[in-house]
């Protein structure tokens, strides 16, 4: 399969995601600019995953042997790597503290159960719902039209009601021995995964209908028809939180947002691109999936918030000056993880699944 021209305007858009999700991991729960950002943060996600396997053909032009080994190398190893990295950071952190011997197993116990379990550490839980997903979405795609088209149906409505039920099953003590191996952990990483699957094959829809619309000042005004509608109907469905299985208090509403909103950010992006080059955006998308396995894995979030809140001493409200201070706290993270990506890209790189890069060899001057 020949390799097609990288989509500046869909890097960006992960990036504006990556972003709003570093910022969601700031700011309490629930306040106006949270409700706002949980309404697409992590579906566009999705959706862009779906919009760019229908722009390269890679899964209709891949066997299963050869999706699965990509998927291996592109998400699963990184997911690998950075389970055994938290596990041993959170050990250090527990010995520093003089946890006891027994509270430091029963570290390992609980995080070694997420990582096997697939709920990763901490805001890892998204990796393998993203491997669910395209795996399943893969599975779909080489059915006939008629199972897609029902899945696309039925799929947000049986999402709904195995949240409920595991919301239900989660509230069970922890002495439950199901809970106390990682059940709901599996449970959970496979409703999400069931749930990106949903996306996903919107977001391969999205594209091909996106496709033929090529003119930018329509992509413009529908963009922001998009992106306004889904800032007004984001605020009839407060307390969205995919890592816990909830698509807020009027879950149908959590699938129109999560299209529009993503729709609606891709196009502004596109027509923004087609003037100016989104070289920050499109930074940050290109080392998303560095920033997802360490922002709070390897507690850089905390070091930002916690430093900058120890030197303000700003207090958590829903007002102007506390968002002002998330956006400081915001800055400091994102210079920290500015550090951790360029080691990894280049000193790191098998953390991710890549081959270091070569050097340039010089060529010799006649």
């Amino acid at each position: 399969m020949s390799e097609r021209k990288r989509l500046d305007y869909v890097d960006a858009a992960k990036g504006l995601s990556i972003i709003m999700i570093m910022m969601g991991h700031i700011t309490s729960y629930y306040n106006p600019l949270d409700q706002w950002m949980s309404s697409f943060k992590v579906s566009v996600f999705y959706v862009i995953s779906g919009f760019l396997m229908c722009y390269t053909g890679s899964v209709k032009n891949r066997t299963f042997k050869e999706f699965i080994k990509k998927l291996f190398m592109n998400i699963c190893v990184p997911y690998i790597w950075f389970c055994v990295l938290g596990l041993l950071f959170k050990i250090v952190i527990n010995l520093l503290r003089h946890k006891s011997i027994a509270a430091v197993i029963s570290v390992v116990r609980v995080y070694a159960i997420h990582s096997v379990c697939l709920k990763g550490i901490n805001s890892m839980w998204f990796i393998p719902t993203l491997i669910i997903g395209e795996i399943v979405f893969y599975i779909l795609l080489r059915t006939n039209w008629f199972v897609w088209i029902l899945y696309g149906i039925i799929g947000p409505f049986s999402i709904t009601i195995f949240s409920v039920l595991y919301n239900k099953f989660e509230a069970i003590p922890d002495k439950h021995s199901v809970k106390y191996l990682g059940g709901t952990d599996l449970m959970s990483a496979l409703g999400k995964g069931f749930m990106a699957a949903w996306f996903i094959g919107a977001g391969y829809l999205i594209y091909v209908i996106y496709k033929k619309l090529e003119n930018k000042y329509i992509k413009l005004i529908l963009g922001i028809i998009f992106s306004v509608s889904n800032y007004f109907i984001s605020y009839i469905n407060p307390h969205v939180d995919i890592n816990l299985l909830k698509e807020g208090d009027r879950p149908y509403l959590f699938y129109v947002t999560g299209i529009v909103g993503s729709i609606g950010a891709i196009m502004i992006l596109d027509f923004i691109s087609s003037f100016v080059k989104l070289t920050f955006l499109d930074y940050w998308g290109k080392n998303s999936l560095i920033v997802m396995c360490t922002h709070t894995v390897l507690a850089y979030k905390a070091i930002a918030y916690e430093g900058w809140r120890w030197m303000a001493h700003f207090k958590e409200a829903n007002s102007a000056e506390y968002i002002l201070h998330c956006f400081i706290v915001l800055a400091l993270l994102m210079l920290m993880q500015y550090t951790v990506i360029h080691i990894i890209n280049n000193y790191l790189p098998f953390l991710i699944g890549r081959k270091k890069p070569k050097k340039a060899v010089a060529t010799p001057v006649a």
